[in-house]
């Protein structure tokens, strides 16, 4: 195989890299020796998707599995682990030996593409062919005990009794997969089987393979045959394939809308399946990755409308994905959750949302500099660049926060995090009302310096 071109990393960019390889390794030692509870085991602290987006014009080449083990390890590990090795109940392994002999390239293509509809499997259409085809060179590439070799037909189809594999999938499948197929969003330790994501790209006979040969090393086992853990018959499989088509045909997406009262213990699941792999159990947050979002101060400022805004549109430039698949019920629900949990002190703040203050750009920026660029870097980049502060020069992050919102911030700080209140003599740096206008005013002009430093083309495009 020729080499394949990976934009070069910068030395933040490295740093930031760097940094999450070293957190990673200490989120498994903590998770190992008992800091972290299996509930909370899917709170994985190495958020990749909060990494620096590779920029740059000079290229560097090298075989394409092991870029495709730096794109792996900047979009994919996150859910699926180093090493790609899984997390039960959060995402599957993929390089297990028996999904890389059943999934073709194209299968896994696919997958990445359109992502998974009902789970937390996101689309990544930003993820351009030659940069999906390493990371697929980079899955293969990696070691196997015993490898196997499954041909899977995509094109066979098989007849079953759809009420007989009904009743099957309830004995077999659902104490896994749930009684629908919903997986992980109905808390077991399976994979949403029963979801069109899934079964949209599933053969009839790569779902065969699968229940004929299990994967090794995770709780699917084989089921079929004399060796398999229930002595199903093909016939057997060919009903429960029939069922698990049905379910696909006749799966209800959540209605638009808020249509009942939020309800916060399915925004712990929620949350838990889509939020906590960056915002960590609890949403308390992982400082270089991603903000405590359960924090007293935010949860004073920010509205429910602004929270789900951020879910829904993402923050442009940072790790923070857009989700406009999760509906405003599923936001609801995990709003509910977060201000549900106990939190010491609390406070009341209002936030004017359509006020604007008048402050000078340039005596902002000497103030941001001396202030402010430490931590979120001098042009607001944040965590992008492997600093311990949020992206506030981002659009994504000025276009729904308001000016009495950065004021309030610079007023409150964040308690319990780096981020110290800065305003009056009480602040870390007795800053006056008219010192944070000109801040803020700074601050708006950041976006739009980012766009013109960008690159005509990138990677992504």
């Amino acid at each position: 195989m020729g080499d394949t071109a990976i934009p070069r990393l910068t030395p933040r960019e490295k740093k930031g890299w760097r940094l999450t390889s070293i957190l990673h390794r200490l989120w498994l030692l903590a998770w190992v020796v008992g800091m972290i509870t299996p509930s909370d085991s899917s709170a994985q602290s190495a958020a990749a998707s909060a990494l620096p987006t590779l920029s740059g014009a000079a290229d560097i080449t090298g075989p394409p599995e092991k870029v495709g083990e730096a794109l792996f390890n900047l979009h994919c590990v996150v859910c699926h682990q180093s090493g790609a090795k899984g997390q039960v109940g959060l995402a599957p392994s993929i390089r297990n030996r028996d999904f890389l002999a059943l999934a073709s390239d194209d299968f896994i293509r696919n997958t990445i593409a359109t992502g998974r509809v009902g789970t937390s499997m996101m689309a990544r259409p930003d993820l351009v062919e030659n940069q999906v085809t390493a990371i697929i060179a980079y899955l293969r590439s990696l070691h196997v005990e015993n490898p196997v070799t499954v041909h899977v037909d995509w094109s066979k189809k098989y007849t079953g009794d759809q009420g007989a594999g009904s009743v099957k999938f309830q004995i077999y499948c659902a104490p896994c997969h749930g009684p629908k197929g919903e997986g992980y969003a109905a808390r077991v330790v399976g994979t949403g089987i029963g979801l069109p994501g899934f079964l949209s790209v599933a053969s009839d006979d790569y779902i065969l393979q699968t229940l004929k040969h299990g994967r090794i090393g995770t709780p699917m086992q084989p089921f079929l045959g004399a060796k398999g853990l229930a002595n199903l018959a093909e016939q057997d499989v060919f009903d429960i394939i029939a069922h698990l088509r049905h379910l696909g045909e006749n799966y209800v997406p959540e209605p638009a809308g808020i249509y009942r009262e939020a309800n916060p213990a399915l925004g712990t699941t929620l949350f838990t399946i889509n939020c906590a792999p960056c915002h960590q159990a609890g949403g308390e947050g992982k400082i270089g990755f991603a903000p405590s979002i359960r924090n007293r101060d935010f949860l004073a400022i920010a509205s429910d409308d602004f929270i789900t805004k951020t879910v829904h549109e993402g923050r442009q430039g940072t790790g923070m994905l857009p989700r406009p698949d999760l509906s405003e019920q599923a936001v609801a629900d995990i709003i509910s959750y977060l201000r549900a949990v106990p939190i010491v002190v609390p406070i009341d703040i209002q936030i004017d949302r359509q006020i604007t203050f008048s402050g000078d750009k340039a005596e902002g920026e000497t103030k941001y500099q001396t202030y402010c660029a430490s931590c979120h870097g001098a042009n607001g980049e944040g965590y992008t660049i492997g600093l311990p502060g949020t992206s506030i020069g981002m659009a994504g992050f000025l276009d729904v926060a308001s000016d009495d919102y950065i004021f309030q911030t610079l007023k409150q700080g964040r308690v319990g995090t780096p981020m110290k209140s800065f305003l009056g003599s009480k602040g870390l740096a007795n800053l006056q009302v008219a010192d944070t206008h000109d801040i803020i005013a700074f601050l708006r002009t950041l976006p739009s310096k980012q766009a013109s430093a960008k690159p005509a083309t990138s990677d992504f495009e």
